[in-house]
Order: structure tokens, then sequence, then C-alpha cells
């Protein structure tokens, strides 16, 4: 288990993280498009309003106007707040990290389980470049391993039992 989100009310773990990660990544694009696609729309709004004496008479466009704007300050506010969300995610996935296990690390630390970013991107996302967009699993596009078992970094693996040689 990576961790429980109370977002989507499930628990996101080996087969749903891809899902996951999507899911943050097409909401990211979606409010992109919006504030992109809106910023003239809403220019041309104020511009009417401050130079057309009656524009400023009708409700309609008035209303117009501020949903449009309350819109616009809305998705810019989830952007914000979502990119620093995403950097963390795919962090995480780069570094081979579940949330839960990112709380509990040492400064500083590798994970025993970082054997590479292509290869822990494909952990989660498949080995299959051309389907990593894909929101499926289908043979061709699932996480590589079984969720119980993992491929560990064996420069970094330890025998908890064994002592550290003393610096002489």
């Amino acid at each position: 288990m990576d961790h429980h989100c109370p977002w989507i009310n499930n628990c996101v773990g080996f087969y749903n993280r891809k899902f996951f990660i999507q899911l943050l990544l097409y909401a990211y694009a979606a409010l992109l498009v919006i504030v992109l696609s809106s910023s003239m729309d809403l220019f041309y709004m104020y511009d009417r309003l401050t130079q057309d004496p009656e524009a400023t008479h009708q409700t309609a466009y008035i209303c117009k106007t501020v949903f449009v704007s309350l819109t616009y300050c809305m998705c810019v506010l989830l952007i914000v707040t979502l990119t620093n969300f995403i950097k963390f995610h795919l962090k995480l996935v780069l570094d081979n990290y579940t949330t839960i296990e990112n709380l509990e690390r040492e400064e500083g630390a590798k994970s025993k389980f970082d054997i590479g970013r292509r290869r822990n991107w494909e952990q989660v996302f498949g080995v299959n470049a051309w389907l990593w967009w894909y929101p499926a699993h289908i043979p061709a596009s699932r996480p590589v391993g079984d969720g119980v078992r993992w491929r560990v970094h064996y420069t970094r693996v330890i025998d908890e039992d064994e002592e550290l040689p003393a610096d002489n």
C-alpha cells in the first residue's frame, strides 16, 4: 500500500498507483487547458467592462464575468496546489518510495528498492512507454512485479543482523 487517499476514498497501492498518478496529471492538464484557454476571454470581458458603458449596466454580463473570474481563480489555485503535490508523488515513484515509507525514512537515505529511475517508473507504469498514458491495465501495460516481492539494489541491502565493519 502506498497510502489511503481521502479524495478518491480508496487505498493507493501496487495495482492502482499508476491510475492515481494519472488522475493527478490529467486533472493538472485539464486545469492548464482551462486557465490558458480562458485567459484571453477573461481579458476581453474586463476590457469590455472598462470600455463599454452599456456592459456595466448588463447584469447578465457582469454575472458572467464574475463567474468566469472565480472559476479562473479557483483553477489557478488548484494548479498551484497540485504542482507541489504532483512533484512530490513523481519523486516518490522515481526514487521508489511509497508515501508511508517516505514518512518513516531518515533524511537523505536512499531506498534499497531504488533500482534506477527508469525501472522504478516501469514498476508503476509498465515497460511499454507507449501505454504509460493509457488509463487501464492490459498485459502490455501492467506494473512490473507482483506487489509482494520487490527487486532490490544489491549495494543497499545490509543484513540487519550483521554489524557494519568499524573504520580503522
